[in-house]
């Protein structure tokens, strides 16, 4: 026969009382607990997966604006401007070439009349000085490229603004950028962040 002394007598807490399941206090504290756990996971969620990219667009986006705008007031932009009309005399003096161009009976006879094209502009830049003016509009988007290697900018915004531009230059330009890659030395990567924007709009 067991003492009183040797029964350990244990207490239940009151919302543990009653066929050792959880009173009607107990489950309405874990019911809470839970809520508010899943409630602080769905806001934690929302912030990660919603809040948190959208505001990060909405700076990318601001900040490639702004940088746009700066764009407008750079010595680059203005040599663009200034280059419409420097080039405009080499323009009227290709223009029977750019037909035997697009009437050219073969790819041998295209590609020789598009050398001659080239060469012709590489000389036009060289004759008339406009070797610094280019240089200028040339490095004028390297700031676009690094935004964009950093994802500190928005492509679609870029291009939206200046792909048209970019696009043009680039083709305008491509063969003085050749040309000068081709001396080699400091000048053999001359124009390629103008290069690598021009395929990354492109595509």
């Amino acid at each position: 026969m067991r003492r009183e002394e040797d029964t350990i007598s244990v207490k239940r807490p009151p919302e543990l009382a009653g066929s050792g399941r959880l009173g009607v206090s107990g489950w309405a504290k874990v019911a809470a607990i839970v809520a508010v756990s899943l409630g602080g996971w769905t806001w934690g969620a929302w912030e990660h997966f919603v809040a948190a990219p959208l505001t990060r667009d909405v700076v990318r986006i601001t900040y490639t604006l702004d940088l746009i705008d700066r764009f407008d007031d750079t010595e680059g932009h203005r040599a663009y401007v200034q280059l419409a009309s420097d080039m405009k005399p080499w323009w009227d003096q290709i223009e029977d070439l750019q037909r035997r161009i697009q009437a050219a009976p073969g790819d041998d006879a295209r590609e020789a009349l598009i050398a001659e094209r080239d060469a012709s502009l590489v000389a036009f830049i060289r004759d008339k000085g406009l070797a610094p003016r280019i240089d200028l509009l040339i490095g004028a988007f390297d700031d676009f490229v690094r935004c964009l290697d950093t994802s500190v900018c928005d492509q679609d915004v870029i291009d939206k603004a200046i792909g048209i531009d970019v696009k043009r230059i680039y083709r305008t330009f491509r063969p003085y950028l050749l040309a000068r890659r081709a001396a080699g030395g400091e000048a053999a990567n001359y124009g390629k962040n103008l290069e690598d924007l021009f395929f990354r709009l492109l595509g």
